[in-house]
């Protein structure tokens, strides 16, 4: 059986956290269930990407099999760092993608390519465009790849 794999896409601030928490887990449950994806890409930057680590996290004691992954768009700077420390707490694994030729300014914009170029599912918590890398994620994802796309803000 094909593993299926699901990466999210948000913006950085989110102002009713709890609400969107609770349609997040929702979603993430509803793909391992019924759509049998027990991987999931998260880039680590915004505080969806760190909502969607924690909900994944406390899910892992129901569902122990699936897997939690960092696709980092720039190497960590030292490996003992504050940062990396976190990224082992709350990432099965770290994986840094085939991007290290494109300039650091696009870096992160490449990776969320590259996090969708992998997924068979996207959720996402995109309200607006305002030049987001959230929202240019989410228009890559819709007219460049076959992708289920699951954007919880427009429930909100």
């Amino acid at each position: 059986m094909k593993i299926k794999i699901c990466c999210f896409a948000g913006h950085a601030n989110i102002p009713d956290e709890e609400e969107v928490k609770i349609k997040l887990k929702k979603e993430i449950i509803n793909l391992i269930e019924n759509e049998n994806v027990t991987t999931f890409y998260s880039g680590g930057k915004g505080a969806f990407d760190w909502l969607c680590a924690e909900t994944l996290k406390e899910l892992k004691n129901e569902y122990q099999y699936i897997k939690s992954y960092l696709m980092l768009a720039y190497m960590p700077k030292e490996k003992d760092s504050p940062e990396s420390i976190l990224y082992e707490e709350m990432f099965d694994k770290t994986v840094y993608p085939n991007i290290e030729n494109v300039p650091r300014r696009f870096a992160i914009l490449k990776r969320n390519k590259c996090m969708v170029d992998k997924s068979d599912f996207l959720i996402s918590y995109v309200k607006h465009d305002l030049g987001s890398g959230a929202y240019k994620t989410l228009e890559y994802a819709e007219k460049r790849k076959n992708i289920k796309i699951i954007n919880i803000a427009k429930e909100a």
